[in-house]
C-alpha cells in the first residue's frame, strides 16, 4: 500500500511552476544545440561546396619595374626628383657630366702644381750649389796659375800677356761666384717657403693638392657641358639610389620608377598549379583573383604549362613530397578598377577557378581555344581540332595567317 502524503494547494502550484521552468530550460538547451549543429553543418557544407565548386591556387602579382641606368660613365651633378614623385614625359630626372669630357680636360694623373714647384726649386738650389763648388775650384786653380806665372815672369820665361788673361778669367770667375751665391740664397728662401706652404696644406687636407676631375665641373666654364636626363614616360619614382657629386660607371643604377600604365610593364598574375590539379585548369579557364575580402578582380589564362617552379616554403604542404608546380599566367580582364597597391609586384593572391561551366555563353564556346596544346614525339607540337583529332600546330598557324591575308586583301 502506497504512502499517502497530503499537499496543500499552494504546494501543488509551486511544484507545477518548477516543472514548467525545467521544461523551458530543457527546450532552450535543445534549441541552442540544434542551432550550433545547424551552423556546423552549414559551415561544413559551405566548405565542401566551395572546394567542390572552386579550385583555389596560390599565386602572386608580377609587374616589371623600370631601372634608370646610365648609358655611359658620368659624374652625377644633381638629382631633381624624390621617391614618390609623379613624372611626365620631358620632366628632368638628373643632370650629369660625361666623364670622358672631364678626364680629357683634367688628367687625374697630373702632378699637383705645388709639388712640381717645390721639386723644381729644390733642383735649382742643388744645381746652383754644385756650380758654386765648381766655381770655387776654378778660382783656386786660376790663382795657382797666376802665382806660377809671376815666377815665370821674374825668371824671364814668360811674357805678361798670359798673366793678364789669367787675371781677367779670375775676375770673371769671382763675379760669377758672387752671382751664384746670391742666386743660391734666393733659391734657399723660396725653397723653404714652398716647403712650409706644402706642409700646411697637407695638414689641412686641402683637396687642391690632388687634382679632382669634379673641380672643373664646378667651374663656370664647365657649366656649358652639363647634360640632363629626361623622363620618357609617365611614371612614379619608387627609389632614388644615387648620391650626387659621385662618379657612376656605365650601366650603374641611378633610380627606379614604375610605369603608370602597368599593362605596358607586363602586368600579370602568376599561379602555382600542382600537377594533381592540372585537370582543373585549361587554356580557357577564367579566374577570380582575390587579394583580400574587399578587393578582387577577374583574369583569364594566357599561358599554361610552359615552365615549372619550386613552390615557396610557406605555401608547401607538410603532407606532400611534391614541391614543384606548373606555372600558369593570367592576364587581367579589361574594364576593371583595382587599387594600385593591390597590383604591387609580388603581392600574394588567391586564384579561384570554377570547376563547372554551367552557364557558358554559346559565343564564348565558339571562340574557345584548345583546352591544351599537345606534343607528339616525332611530330612536335599539336593542337586539337573539332572531332577530337590532333593536327600539327604549324598547319593551324598557316591557316590563320592565310585567313588574315585574305581579310586584308578584301
Amino acid at each position: 500500500m502506497k504512502n499517502f502524503t497530503y499537499r496543500s494547494f499552494e504546494e501543488k502550484e509551486n511544484i507545477e511552476e518548477i516543472l514548467k521552468r525545467r521544461k523551458r530550460k530543457v527546450n532552450r538547451q535543445q534549441i541552442v544545440s540544434v542551432a550550433i549543429l545547424v551552423a556546423i553543418l552549414a559551415a561544413l557544407a559551405l566548405y565542401i561546396g566551395h572546394h567542390v565548386y572552386y579550385t583555389e591556387l596560390d599565386g602572386y602579382v608580377h609587374v616589371d619595374t623600370n631601372k634608370v641606368r646610365t648609358p655611359f660613365d658620368i659624374y652625377l651633378d644633381s638629382v631633381y626628383v624624390h621617391t614618390g614623385d609623379l613624372v611626365t614625359p620631358g620632366d628632368t630626372l638628373y643632370s650629369y657630366y660625361m666623364l670622358d669630357l672631364l678626364v680629357n680636360s683634367v688628367n687625374p694623373d697630373d702632378e699637383p702644381p705645388m709639388v712640381a714647384v717645390s721639386r723644381n726649386y729644390k733642383l735649382q738650389y742643388e744645381t746652383a750649389r754644385q756650380q758654386i763648388e765648381v766655381m770655387k775650384v776654378r778660382i783656386a786653380e786660376l790663382r795657382k796659375q797666376i802665382a806660377a806665372e809671376d815666377r815665370d815672369i821674374a825668371l824671364g820665361l814668360s811674357s805678361n800677356s798670359h798673366k793678364l788673361d789669367l787675371q781677367r778669367e779670375l775676375s770673371e770667375a769671382v763675379a760669377r761666384l758672387k752671382a751664384l751665391q746670391g742666386e743660391l740664397g734666393a733659391l734657399r728662401r723660396t725653397r723653404d717657403e714652398t716647403r712650409v706652404v706644402f706642409q700646411r696644406r697637407r695638414m689641412a687636407n686641402d683637396s687642391t693638392l690632388v687634382p679632382q676631375i669634379y673641380d672643373d665641373a664646378r667651374a663656370a666654364s664647365m657649366r656649358r657641358a652639363v647634360s640632363y636626363r629626361l623622363a620618357s614616360d609617365s611614371s612614379i619614382i619608387t627609389d632614388v639610389k644615387a648620391p650626387i657629386h659621385m662618379i657612376f660607371f656605365k650601366e650603374e643604377e641611378i633610380m627606379t620608377k614604375q610605369h603608370l600604365n602597368l599593362e605596358a610593364n607586363n602586368l600579370k598574375v602568376v599561379a602555382y598549379v600542382p600537377v594533381d590539379k592540372m585537370d582543373k585548369v585549361t587554356n580557357n579557364s577564367r579566374a577570380e583573383v582575390v587579394v583580400n575580402d574587399d578587393v578582387s578582380f577577374r583574369a583569364s589564362v594566357s599561358v599554361l604549362g610552359t615552365r615549372t617552379e619550386m613552390i615557396p616554403e610557406n605555401l608547401r604542404s607538410y603532407f606532400s613530397k611534391k614541391n614543384t608546380a606548373v606555372i600558369a599566367i593570367f592576364n587581367l580582364d579589361k574594364g576593371q578598377t583595382v587599387p594600385l597597391w593591390a597590383l604591387a609586384s609580388g603581392m600574394p593572391v588567391a586564384v579561384r577557378i570554377k570547376n563547372f561551366h554551367i552557364f557558358e555563353d554559346e559565343a564564348d564556346t565558339a571562340r574557345r581555344r584548345p583546352d591544351y596544346y599537345w606534343f607528339t614525339t616525332g611530330k612536335g607540337m599539336m593542337t586539337e581540332k573539332k572531332g577530337g583529332h590532333l593536327v600539327p600546330i604549324s598547319d593551324t598557324l598557316r591557316t590563320k595567317t592565310k585567313e588574315k591575308r585574305d581579310e586584308r586583301s578584301k
